[in-house]
């Protein structure tokens, strides 16, 4: 992998299977992966001259040294630091909470639930911003919602990755052809009511094991049929997480 895209991460969390995890996950992204137990370590980590870090993925219950305290101790004796924090947790969620957190310097929060897509969707969105080309129609969303399509007559079960009112990431290993016509379920949207739909295959992503750090597998769809009620629901839905990402995409 280039070395632009291979990237140094630190993971600083206590609980072993999590961390296990998240390690794997970005090793397999071609990725260099440092791991760390407790808060001590990780800042030890993050102010030696011997780690030229790209990232720092930060539990925030940690013993020895808490990640709110590794926050602190950052803008106090870093404020120049040059590598972006994601805080990880499955406690703090709340709008205050989000608040405290930014104003201590993290750049972003990453769910202790979060699945892979959406923990590589996290990672990417630090280290490969979108250019003004990249401008959608439609604001986009991390959604991760059970989906159903026929196509060629087979039916397919998977789930999407991204959500907008104009269409959908499917991760598949399977995908229709490009431009192919396909039905589309979008299962439990809101209150178990589904979205039923045609929709177009717009591209495909292919595995690809050079660029497995930020290309997902699968096809990205849009939406040729919704009516005013399944826009309404769908745009609900993104509201309320595009208010939550708010916080972290505002200066």
């Amino acid at each position: 992998m280039d070395r632009k895209m291979k990237k140094r991460i630190l993971i600083a969390d206590d609980t072993l299977p999590l961390r296990v995890m998240l390690e794997e996950v970005l090793t397999d992204a071609g990725h260099e992966v440092i791991g760390a137990s407790d808060g001590k370590t990780a800042w030890e980590i993050m102010t030696s001259c011997k780690f030229n870090l790209d990232l720092v993925v930060l539990d925030l219950l940690m013993p020895g040294m808490s990640g709110f305290e590794v926050l602190a101790s950052l803008k106090k004796e870093l404020p120049d630091r040059k590598f972006p924090v994601l805080v990880i947790s499955g406690v703090f969620k709340t709008d205050k909470e989000m608040l405290r957190l930014k104003e201590l310097g993290a750049n972003g929060y990453l769910s202790k639930t979060a699945v892979v897509d959406e923990i590589l969707y996290r990672v990417n969105s630090v280290f490969f911003q979108p250019g003004p080309s990249a401008k959608r129609k439609y604001p986009r969303v991390i959604f991760n919602l059970p989906v159903e399509y026929q196509f060629n007559g087979a039916k397919h079960s998977s789930y999407t990755t991204t959500l907008s009112l104009g269409g959908c990431f499917v991760r598949t290993l399977k995908p229709a052809t490009k431009d192919s016509i396909i039905n589309l379920t979008l299962i439990g949207v809101k209150d178990n009511q589904n979205i039923i739909t045609t929709a177009r295959t717009a591209w495909i992503n292919t595995y690809d094991e050079n660029r497995k750090a930020n290309t997902l597998p699968g096809m990205g769809v849009e939406f040729l049929e919704l009516s005013q009620e399944q826009k309404q629901l769908l745009n609900q839905i993104i509201e309320k997480k595009l208010k939550e990402e708010s916080l972290w995409t505002k200066p």
